[in-house]
């Protein structure tokens, strides 16, 4: 993918002014909000499964990406698969494996698409 390769040419140049000018340069700045905004723009663009529109499953998605952010903002960490498997069978929500298949992400990815829509509300 055309972004990919952005983003990988623009990590390879933050880490050459981190090198030259240090961290807290304003070049290394300008660069790393730059790495930022394709990374975010990039997992914007991911499609997921598509359903038929008599389908409930895309609501049901939704409902389980949305209680994942929220469980992610509750905790102040992303669920392990185990977590979020008790948490969606109490509260009839998709499994990690359903939500993996849906989004087309691993779980890792998965966490990094959710702690990025949350934008650093994480520390």
């Amino acid at each position: 993918m055309k972004i990919l390769l952005e983003i990988r040419k623009l990590q390879k140049r933050l880490n050459n002014s981190i090198t030259k000018n240090g961290l807290n340069s304003q070049k290394t700045r300008e660069i790393s909000l730059k790495v930022d905004e394709l990374i975010n723009e990039y997992y914007k663009s991911i499609k997921t499964v598509q359903f038929p529109s008599w389908s409930n499953s895309d609501y049901y998605f939704n409902k389980s990406y949305e209680r994942l952010k929220v469980a992610t903002l509750n905790e102040q960490k992303f669920p392990s698969i185990e977590e979020w498997n008790k948490i969606a069978k109490t509260e009839d929500l998709f499994s990690a494996v359903s939500m993996q298949y849906i989004s087309m992400l691993d779980w890792n990815h998965l966490r990094t698409k959710v702690e990025r829509e949350l934008n650093l509300k994480i520390i």
